[in-house]
């Protein structure tokens, strides 16, 4: 594929996920200061039932429209309308099943007595469904210049309404309405730009051959709800909804933040990595060049997120959050080592038509879990917080070694790409403890988080000058018409 396609698709990628970035965490953060604790538990409680909803209503079908090579514009065509079909009915399938047994669902996620909540917030099933597809087709044909933009007014417009309505004293009706408005948006713009319309027809041996080749990217996802939410549906009965809504919040903000670095690139690296997958060399090095230039940001911020926890968690969700400092800067440092070295080996074994091998490292990572939330009876919030996220490091890790045969790209070649990033951070690190300058006061801290960024890019810029004409190309690309 033309590397002109892909600069410009990242381009936009990266302007609209450094926005919509921007966005989440502040509206987290400014709802944290008006909403209570126990608030944010009700909802996780709630959610955790529309997400794996969401996640059946989708069953691989946005895998198969990004990651397949269809052979003419037929099959193409088919695909799409089942896809769609599928997508729609499945999901109009799973809120009735919701609608009729919500005293039974919000039973079962501690959330009884808040059945409306539930079946408001499930409305988002069949708007997602709609979205989805039409999302995966502009991906898959690197429009990100339309994706960007849904994206962007799709994150505004909760910000916009939650936070009056949180204001209003709608507590966590605020956040479920927000988020169902937004979608609705959403759905829109994507009907709007999308360009796709449904036909009225369906091929059922069209569908055995979408399920083939989904079925195991849906046992993955199915696997990754279990792990996000699995601890959400039982940390409520074992520490109460006070600590589930700090562990979910805690999780959930600084998430936002981190997978920001691997979502600049994330869109399109998974589209193009896709369309090398029978060029082994353009495979690499399609995989080598995405993962240097993501661990430039994701490695010097996990490691400073953990340096400055207190102050990020200050920053973040105010005082009275320093329960969730600790998981804060230990998931913070976890969750970039994943992204840095993990997540690109995960996605080209995807790519490369593998999802049963990501399948089976879920359900490792599963079984870690489980087993940690077994013994949890024994332990503190703050030590199964601390257990919980040294746990993530087996996630990479395991993709890392089944990666490296697959995808015939070895890790050596990986850390000799990070070495320059590596370097610098430790540069930085030093700097910070040496002078302890992540126990200064607020203001002292903010200038000293300034000091050390500059002194991070100091340091790489003296291990690799040639990075200087890297930025002066890329600025030149970026301020063409």
């Amino acid at each position: 594929m033309k590397s002109d396609k892909v600069l410009t698709a990242t381009k936009w990628s990266v302007i609209s996920e450094v926005i919509a970035k921007i966005i989440s965490p502040i509206t987290t953060m400014i709802l944290a200061r008006i909403l209570d604790t126990e608030v944010f538990g009700i909802v996780a409680s709630v959610t955790a039932i529309t997400s794996l909803a969401d996640l059946l209503t989708d069953a691989g079908f946005n895998a198969y429209i990004i990651q397949h090579q269809f052979q003419n514009e037929q099959e193409k065509e088919s695909a799409y309308n089942v896809c769609f079909w599928s997508n729609f009915t499945i999901s109009v399938t799973l809120y009735l099943v919701i609608f009729f047994n919500r005293n039974l669902f919000s039973a079962l996620v501690g959330a009884g007595g808040y059945e409306r909540a539930l079946i408001v917030a499930a409305l988002t099933l069949p708007l997602t469904s709609v979205s989805s597809i039409e999302q995966a087709i502009m991906k898959k044909e690197l429009r990100f210049q339309h994706v960007g933009l849904i994206r962007v007014v799709s994150k505004v417009i909760p910000l916009l309404t939650t936070i009056p309505l949180a204001l209003s004293g709608f507590t966590y009706w605020s956040l479920i309405l927000g988020t169902l408005i937004g979608e609705v948006v959403n759905v829109c713009l994507c009907l709007k730009f999308g360009g796709y319309i449904p036909k009225l027809c369906y091929s059922f041996s069209r569908l055995r051959t979408v399920f083939s080749f989904s079925i195991w990217a849906f046992m993955e996802s199915i696997l990754e709800w279990m792990i996000a939410n699995i601890p959400i549906l039982t940390l409520g009965t074992l520490y109460g909804m006070y600590y589930l809504g700090v562990f979910k919040t805690g999780i959930n903000i600084i998430s936002q933040i981190t997978a920001s670095v691997y979502a600049l690139y994330a869109n399109v690296y998974k589209a193009a990595i896709a369309r090398e997958q029978n060029s082994s060399a353009n495979f690499r090095n399609m995989l080598y060049n995405f993962q240097k230039y993501a661990s430039i940001f994701s490695i010097p911020l996990g490691v400073g997120v953990f340096l400055y926890r207190d102050f990020v968690t200050n920053i973040l969700l105010g005082s009275k959050w320093s329960e969730a400092t600790t998981l804060i800067g230990l998931w913070g440092l976890t969750a970039m080592l994943s992204i840095a070295f993990g997540n690109f080996y995960s996605d080209a074994i995807r790519a490369k038509g593998y999802p049963q091998k990501l399948a089976a490292i879920d359900f490792v990572y599963l079984c870690v879990i489980l087993a940690l939330l077994a013994n949890a009876r024994g332990m503190s919030f703050q030590q199964f917080c601390v257990l919980f996220a040294l746990a993530k490091i087996i996630q990479p890790f395991l993709q890392i070694i089944v990666g490296r045969k697959i995808c015939d790209a070895p890790f050596g070649a990986v850390v000799r790409n990070s070495l320059p990033q590596m370097f610098a951070t430790t540069v930085m690190s030093a700097f910070t403890l040496l002078f302890r300058l992540n126990a200064l006061n607020y203001f002292a801290q903010f200038l000293s988080v300034l000091g050390c960024m500059l002194i991070y890019f100091l340091a790489l810029y003296a291990m690799r000058p040639e990075r200087k004409k890297c930025v002066l190309y890329l600025k030149k690309r970026f301020s063409r018409k």
